[in-house]
């Protein structure tokens, strides 16, 4: 498993919020492995979530291009 140090400054570096990474330690530190594990993922659906936010913010704005080039 990875150490303690490392997952907490992936997380981080993946953008995972402080409450989340809290609780990610608290599993980690406790051996719940299986909760940990859905920490993650919770997290990465997160992410996902973020990123599909952004393609719509971006759709809209090559919609507004695209009107705006036909007149």
């Amino acid at each position: 498993m990875v150490d303690w140090a490392s997952m907490r400054e992936c997380m981080t570096d993946a953008g995972c919020s402080e409450p989340a990474i809290r609780r990610a330690e608290h599993f980690y530190q406790n051996g719940s492995a299986e909760d940990l594990m859905r920490c993650l993922r919770s997290c990465r659906c997160d992410a996902l979530e973020a990123i599909h936010e952004k393609q719509k913010q971006l759709d809209r704005l090559d919609k507004l291009i695209r009107e705006t080039k036909n007149g």
